[in-house]
């Protein structure tokens, strides 16, 4: 594996931590409900700033979660914060639950920070899936992950027709291992064409 791809995952990772546990991001989740650090982060494989954390909670409710938006307003001083509430919206492929996306700045780059509030219900079904999903990866297909991963961060269709799963999902279920055969996958899965 390019060493490039390693020390990128192990800066971005590091500076995850500074946002968690120096600049107070994690106590200030814990006042709310029981935080978990999810998706690349967990996974080690971070390419691009992007946070992914549940906070299981069976009291949240739209009061409390205003309360949490506003802490993590003046903590974080994002430039902006948008908020979803899916236990009403129930977007098929979002988890059932109240939902911050913060867009900030730290350490002279841009990130995403997506916290979920669900309750433990959700959050075990979510803990599930990623079990399985981790207990799926090797080094040899961590390293395809990372190299897709990496070249498709700043495509101007991720986050929006594509997602980071999808990548997972190909290569975990269907061995996809390049660009090309990445972009065949999605067009038959998903009629996606990047």
């Amino acid at each position: 594996m390019s060493n490039d791809i390693e020390d990128l995952n192990l800066m971005i990772t590091r500076e995850a931590n500074e946002i968690l546990y120096t600049l107070g991001l994690f106590n200030i989740l814990k006042k709310y409900g029981n935080p978990h650090i999810s998706g690349s982060y967990l996974l080690k494989m971070m390419t691009w700033r992007d946070l992914d954390i549940y906070l299981e909670s069976d009291r949240m409710n739209d009061e409390l979660f205003f309360e949490l938006g506003k802490e993590i307003s003046i903590n974080l001083k994002p430039a902006k914060m948008s908020f979803r509430n899916e236990l009403i919206g129930r977007t098929p492929h979002l988890p059932k639950g109240l939902y911050w996306g913060v867009y900030t700045t730290f350490f002279g780059q841009q990130w995403k920070i997506d916290i979920w509030a669900i309750s433990s219900r959700e959050f075990q079904k979510k803990l599930s899936e990623f079990e399985k999903l981790y207990s799926q990866i090797d080094s040899i297909k961590r390293k395809r992950i990372l190299d897709l991963k990496s070249q498709l961060h700043s495509h101007h269709k991720y986050r929006k027709v594509f997602f980071s799963v999808d990548i997972y999902e190909a290569v975990v279920q269907d061995n996809i291992q390049t660009i090309n055969q990445f972009k065949e996958w999605l067009i038959e899965k998903n009629g996606v064409e990047l």
